[in-house]
């Protein structure tokens, strides 16, 4: 990773990520915003290598940017950064296309060494955060079920069990096989099945196409 942009008001704190992020990657150039409509304009000077995104800015959300960024540059790898451990910040800002989630309560090796796992395509996530997702996905009911944009977005299903449709929701926010199996308590060849069923029921092929049928299904936004 050699760009970096940080999107932190408090400047203690973005003084913290930017240690954490030289621990990870001692070659990285970061750029620094405290509020969210300078950092958006930032994004037409080309895509940043990896954005560390706090949610709470003083002109707006956090989850904007994101949604904005992962437009833009699909490969940026979007990371939140915040204090709130809660449902209501975190699938809101996996749905704008953020693939990693740390805590501000890690300490600051956590962080680092979370950020170094992103070389062997492990996704950035506190530890707290991983098991709020797992159990997310185990509760009774299905993730399907409880984590959609609106009422109905998931009627357009074309046949996909419940647990297929929480298969597509992880894969559409661009988790690998591996990952989905981790997060959803399954065998790597349970996922590969699942996920193999899904593309034979949507008549897709690729993982591009997973992305815009969980999208046209209302599952990412």
């Amino acid at each position: 990773m050699n760009k970096v942009l940080i999107l932190e008001d408090l400047k203690d704190a973005q003084t913290w990520l930017s240690e954490a992020v030289l621990m990870a990657w001692p070659q990285a150039r970061m750029t620094l915003y405290e509020r969210l409509g300078y950092a958006i304009a930032a994004l037409d000077l080309g895509p940043p290598d990896l954005c560390l995104v706090d949610l709470q800015l003083p002109d707006g959300s956090g989850i904007d940017f994101i949604r904005e960024c992962s437009q833009r540059y699909p490969d940026t790898l979007l990371v939140v950064a915040t204090m709130y451990d809660d449902d209501m910040h975190l699938f809101p800002a996996l749905q704008a296309g953020a693939k990693g989630y740390l805590l501000k309560d890690d300490t600051q090796t956590q962080i680092a060494l979370a950020l170094e796992g992103v070389a062997r395509g492990i996704p950035p996530l506190s530890p707290q955060i991983a098991q709020r997702m797992l159990s997310f996905f185990q509760q009774d009911g299905g993730a399907a079920n409880r984590w959609r944009p609106e009422a109905g977005g998931l009627d357009d299903s074309a046949g996909l069990s419940e647990r297929e449709r929480e298969f597509l929701l992880v894969i559409g926010n661009g988790y690998k096989t591996a990952e989905a199996a981790d997060m959803l308590g399954v065998s790597y060849h349970t996922a590969a099945k699942h996920i193999k069923n899904i593309y034979a029921k949507l008549g897709i092929s690729s993982r591009a196409q997973a992305v815009q049928e969980a999208i046209r299904m209302g599952l990412i936004n």
